[in-house]
């Protein structure tokens, strides 16, 4: 079994219920605007916001673009009359302010601590990631936070691995475990890197890499039997 110094996590859909929290989030921002909402509605957005993401991450466009494209590109589609730039402000503040987790996650942390060096890997926005993790007292949790907005650099890009890399002391790449549910900026862009994957799968999708993950759970309870060959000493 591989023993790891190291296990970084990715934040949305890994750790954190971003569907759940951004869903509220949204439906409070557009009846905050007067708007109805409908069931249908977050269906549009989640598509859209995915598609955004995927850009962000292959360079098409920048972080400033992201944001507001995400809703200008829903209020053309839902024929909403919205600042999107005002929106997504609204929008942040809300998120940031929804810490749900997913199954499983608050037991995984609880058992990981003082077991393994933990760090905290995300493409997220600072303003959402930062509150979220203080609400819940996350924020000491881990030993490394590493937000992409923060640095300049973001998964799938070395550069993103390279920092977090310099920030845990750049033990062998061996010995460091990526947990995500994103195959391209998560589990492609470590692999690239030299560290080893963990793909977080629960709804059992098809993985397209032309290398699979070293593993894939469908809940985050199964690392605990990856990991409990323990850490080496740090």
């Amino acid at each position: 079994m591989k023993r790891y110094r190291w296990v970084l996590f990715d934040a949305d859909h890994t750790l954190f219920d971003f569907d759940k929290a951004s869903e509220e989030a949204l439906a409070e921002v557009l009846l905050l605007n007067g708007q109805h909402w409908e069931k249908g509605m977050f269906e549009d957005y989640r598509q859209i916001n995915a598609q955004c993401w995927k850009e962000y991450e292959t360079g098409v466009i920048n972080r400033d673009t992201l944001v507001y494209e995400r809703f200008r590109r829903y209020f053309q589609l839902r024929q909403l009359d919205l600042d999107p730039v005002a929106s997504q402000k609204q929008y942040l503040v809300r998120l940031g302010a929804k810490p749900y987790l997913m199954p499983g996650a608050a037991d995984l942390m609880s058992w990981l601590e003082g077991r393994i060096g933990i760090g905290y890997v995300t493409n997220g926005m600072p303003e959402v990631q930062r509150p979220r993790l203080e609400l819940i007292g996350w924020e000491k949790r881990f030993d490394v936070i590493v937000i992409a907005g923060e640095i300049g650099a973001s998964k799938p890009h070395a550069a993103y691995f390279q920092h977090v890399h310099q920030q845990i002391g750049t033990p062998d790449h061996a010995e460091v475990l990526v947990v995500g549910d994103n195959l391209t900026a998560d589990i492609e862009g470590a692999a690239s890197f030299g560290y080893h994957t963990c793909w977080y799968n629960p709804q059992q999708e098809h993985c397209h890499l032309p290398k699979d993950p070293d593993y894939t759970i469908l809940h985050l309870s199964e690392l605990r039997e990856i990991l409990s060959a323990g850490p080496v000493s740090m």
